[in-house]
């Protein structure tokens, strides 16, 4: 095997590895990207039904006060 060759075998090798690396690097960061995500859609949610149950709570109907006597 000539060198030209072996060096063209070692190149393609590291270039596969490194593309290799960089395709962990990425699957690792959306992964965080996704628990954030999942963890912001969870917050969301507690919020709107929050809102939700001040909105029932404050549309029920209103009750008039007594009259005052005088």
């Amino acid at each position: 095997m000539s060198a030209g060759i072996a060096k063209d075998i070692y190149d393609a090798l590291r270039k596969i590895l490194t593309i290799e690396d960089r395709i962990s690097q990425l699957a690792e960061s959306v992964k965080q990207a996704q628990d954030a995500l999942q963890n912001q859609a969870e917050r969301l949610a507690r919020l709107e039904g929050k809102f939700e149950l001040l909105e029932h709570t404050l549309a029920g109907p209103r009750r008039r006060l007594p009259e005052r006597s005088t």
